[in-house]
């Protein structure tokens, strides 16, 4: 029997989110589908994003909640991120 304190929400070993961690850090061969099954079915964008970083971790492409990497020098977000410049 798996003692949990009080203020635990969740036991973590009937979470699914740690069980995909757990199966990541394992090597799971299956790993990346599952996530995927797991990512298709939720509707909470934090649990989402974080599933999305576990497919990064296993090197797999990203949904759509991340964003592409930042282009340096990008005239577009120049003003953006050299705003704190001006006086």
């Amino acid at each position: 029997m798996k003692i949990t304190h009080q203020n635990d929400e969740k036991d973590p070993e009937n979470d699914p989110l740690y069980l995909l961690t757990k199966a990541i850090e394992k090597g799971d061969p299956k790993a990346a589908q599952k996530v995927k099954s797991h990512l298709n079915n939720s509707d909470d964008p934090s649990e989402m994003r974080y599933l999305e970083g576990l497919l990064i971790l296993l090197g797999e492409r990203p949904g759509e909640l991340e964003d592409s990497p930042d282009c340096e020098d990008d005239p577009d977000e120049y003003w953006q991120e050299n705003d704190y410049f001006e006086v």
